[in-house]
């Protein structure tokens, strides 16, 4: 931090496009959307130092921005026009092994895809319900939530490789109604169910290393969003210490994170100073007394947040000791993908 030091990308990947990516067993696997007369989505495998691996078939469908699951050998994606589906593929070839045909009741524009206890569990914005797939034969069941009252829906699922415990957030259309944050044994089918403050709409991020990262984002206007590092096993704050701040730059504001060995890191739109063009805001942070151990600002030809152009969607994955974010490409507006070696000035 206070430094201009400059940081090399070991590789850019032009992609059209790019949606979202997660670092899997030393390689990254990233969605994007090809240029073409109809909407879709292909998968491609990269090894960071050599380059694309595979590359799955394309997919119709529209913007998915959850990001590839990589669990039980394979790798899983949402995708599908009028009846969206699972897609499972091999993880070596990205070759289609399966599709199941979402349920009805799960709404694939905002779908949460998450591993735990030998399946892959869905939940979407418009119920309170998981949904277990059997990852082998393509068998869905549901779970309801305990606590869910009306309007109530899930606003976050995660998970950690190897922990046998998912983690939601619920929250409620009613403002006066508070949210909860479940922590869900899928072996026992038990629970532990903690209320959060009302009038906030309170995600889950990710967890790792007994830390769960929740976003905190007050429902009244022009209030900073926050992260607050909670146990994993309480669910309770860790430190007297809230949060680490986070302006979003209103309810216009975007922001991308991703969690990695105790390392949270979120990408966020800048405003430019004395430019036209503006730039993405790189902050890593750890600890259970949260606070920033890196800073870094990655330049970016979108225009200024208060013109009537906004920045896209960005993108961010951390994983195997690597970082990779959205990139642009070329002189020609061209987009990819750059995978950097994780700033060691993020490490706890």
């Amino acid at each position: 931090m206070g430094t201009h030091r400059r940081f090399h990308p070991i590789r850019v990947l032009p992609l059209d496009n790019p949606l979202a990516a997660t670092f899997a067993d030393g390689d990254l696997y990233v969605s994007y959307m090809p240029v073409g007369r109809q909407a879709g989505v292909r998968v491609e495998r990269v090894a960071p130092k050599t380059g694309v691996l595979a590359r799955s078939p394309w997919f119709p469908g529209y913007e998915y921005d959850s990001a590839p699951v990589v669990a039980f050998g394979s790798v899983s994606v949402v995708a599908g026009l009028c009846k969206p589906q699972v897609v499972r593929m091999d993880q070596e070839t990205l070759a289609v092994t399966m599709r199941t045909p979402l349920p009805q009741n799960l709404d694939a524009f905002y779908i949460y895809m998450t591993a735990s206890d030998g399946a892959l569990w869905l939940a979407s914005d418009v119920s309170a319900r998981l949904a277990r797939l059997n990852p082998h034969t393509g068998r869905i069941s549901t779970v309801g939530l305990p606590e869910a009252a009306a309007n109530s829906h899930i606003f976050g699922t995660v998970s950690e490789p190897g922990s046998d415990f998912i983690y939601v957030s619920v929250v409620n259309q009613d403002v006066h109604v508070p949210g909860v944050i479940d922590r869900f044994n899928p072996t026992t089918g038990s629970f532990l169910s903690v209320p959060m403050p009302r009038f906030e709409l309170t995600g889950v991020l990710g967890v790792a290393g007994g830390v769960l990262w929740v976003l905190e984002n007050p429902v009244l206007p022009d209030i900073t969003t926050s992260f607050v590092a909670f146990s994993a096993a309480s669910l309770t704050p860790l430190s007297c210490r809230k949060a680490q701040p986070c302006a979003l730059l209103g309810i216009s504001g975007t922001v991308a994170v991703s969690v990695e060995d105790g390392i949270l890191a979120f990408e966020q739109a800048g405003r430019p100073v004395g430019g036209h063009y503006g730039y993405w805001d790189l902050d890593c942070i750890a600890g259970s007394r949260p606070s920033t151990m890196a800073r870094l600002q990655l330049p970016s030809d979108y225009e200024a947040v208060d013109s009537v152009v906004f920045p896209p969607t960005p993108l961010l994955a951390l994983g195997d000791g690597y970082l990779v974010t959205f990139a642009r490409v070329g002189t020609d507006g061209g987009s990819g993908v750059a995978i950097f070696p994780l700033d060691p000035r993020c490490a706890p």
